[in-house]
């Protein structure tokens, strides 16, 4: 038995279709049907994978940055960040000058106070393009930002104040503390520098890496049985764990240094070509 871990976005999910290619759909189902098992590796928690739910029948996911690992349908690991670094988490938005982006099981969550938005003109286009793209994914946390929810990781956007690197024409004439955001919360999280001044904000202890590792042992297995599937940095600590590696025709340059096998691109059916040339179907 062979365990094959999927990254969403630019590897299993066509990002300009927002689909998934019939030939990876089958070769899923095919590899399934000889006794391998298939999860989804992805950042989003499984209230964000929705989307994706409907799209492809997998045995299992491994969600937020291995916060939570589903496997037939149950959940057999779960971490949540406490009721007192949540509501930390939360008052960092004005503390810091930073948008504040939660995600828990039941999906995501931001609310932006005004005063943050008038001295930070820029976030409110970051604001409406994540709420814009997670409402058609049926990804939005419906309960009251000030209520009772679960977190189990989140991400952050910051300004430089001056318009810079955002693709945005928006200056403010305040720049995100980041520095007192760091010294606050490096003890808790891992801070992960996505670019253009996003930051993804991973729990201590968990990771895409750590994630294959726990299920990895919940199935018996070793690295040697595991493929992974990726196209972009997040995807390092997974690759680290993974005995073998499948990299996308378009992908970033440092999994190179895992000398994976490198497939054709996604909407070029690379999956299935990948899965067929490594014997997996």
């Amino acid at each position: 038995m062979k365990a094959l871990f999927f990254d969403v976005d630019g590897t299993l999910l066509d990002e300009k279709t927002r689909s998934i290619p019939e030939s990876a759909l089958t070769a899923i189902k095919q590899t399934r049907e000889l006794g391998n098992k298939v999860f989804i590796n992805s950042g989003r928690t499984i209230g964000m994978l929705k989307a994706v739910q409907k799209l492809v029948e997998v045995d299992g996911f491994l969600c937020g940055c291995g916060t939570e690992l589903i496997y037939e349908g149950a959940s057999v690991y779960y971490y949540k960040v406490s009721k007192d670094v949540k509501a930390r988490v939360i008052e960092a938005s004005d503390k810091y000058g930073i948008l504040v982006l939660l995600e828990g099981r039941a999906g995501w969550h931001s609310n932006p106070s005004e005063s943050l938005l008038k001295d930070h003109p820029s976030f409110k286009a970051h604001y409406d393009r994540f709420y814009n793209a997670l409402s058609g994914d049926d990804a939005l946390d419906p309960t009251p930002f000030d209520g009772d929810y679960e977190i189990s990781k989140f991400c952050i956007q910051t300004d430089d104040g001056q318009g810079n690197g955002k693709g945005l024409d928006f200056a403010s004439h305040k720049a995100s503390d980041m520095e007192g955001f760091r010294q606050e919360f490096a003890g808790l999280f891992h801070i992960i520098d996505r670019g253009k001044g996003f930051f993804e904000m991973v729990p201590k202890g968990h990771g895409k890496g750590n994630a294959v590792d726990r299920m990895l042992k919940y199935l018996g297995l070793t690295p040697e049985d595991a493929y992974s599937f990726g196209d972009s940095t997040n995807d390092i600590e997974m690759f680290k764990a993974c005995g073998n590696n499948i990299a996308m025709g378009v992908h970033a340059k440092e999994l190179e240094a895992f000398d994976p096998f490198i497939t054709k691109n996604v909407e070029e059916d690379g999956v299935a070509y990948a899965m067929k040339e490594l014997n997996l179907i």
